[in-house]
């Protein structure tokens, strides 16, 4: 093999590279739109409506959560005005990501992303602890005409550990 060709990406290559950052750009934003609205911000769609595709469906069933569409889930998480969401007794979180091992096939992807969350309680709802979680979460994912979108992900729950807060001392 020549130098030069060993050194020079052809146009597959290069659009690999872009597409991987493509689709590790939606995945980011599904963890952005959870950790941008905190507490009773409920407006995860702003992002989520750029993660999947229009007709995105999840399986969250490993978490007590809904198996059907993203809004669902947005909707069991976070509520829907009427009614508090599986998160309501959370004040803080933060979603943290690894890498994702990206199988690309012209316009459809598999990825698999290990994540870490860690959730702190509402004392005044009862849940005085932190929430620590780990896992993955397993996308199918389709190029559209605005990006990379997630058509469909599973999660899969590692372990989770609520750590109880210390009671301040009066």
């Amino acid at each position: 093999m020549n130098e030069d060709k060993a050194t020079s990406l052809d146009k597959g290559d290069l659009r690999k590279v872009i597409d991987r950052l493509g689709i590790q750009d939606a995945i980011s934003r599904y963890s952005m739109g959870q950790d941008a609205h905190q507490g009773g911000d409920a407006n995860i769609l702003q992002q989520w409506d750029e993660t999947f595709s229009s007709n995105g469906t999840v399986d969250y069933s490993a978490a007590g959560g809904p198996v059907g569409s993203y809004r669902e889930l947005a909707k069991w998480m976070r509520g829907d005005g009427d009614a508090p969401g599986s998160m309501s007794g959370f004040s803080n979180w933060q979603h943290m990501l690894s890498l994702p091992i990206v199988e690309l096939s012209g316009d459809t992807a598999k990825a698999r992303t290990d994540f870490f969350a860690t959730h702190r309680g509402r004392a005044d709802k009862g849940m005085n602890v932190h929430f620590n979680a780990a896992g993955a979460f397993h996308d199918d994912l389709v190029r559209t005409d605005d990006g990379w979108r997630i058509s469909f992900r599973r999660l899969e729950v590692y372990f989770g550990d609520p750590l109880k807060i210390a009671e301040a001392a009066e």
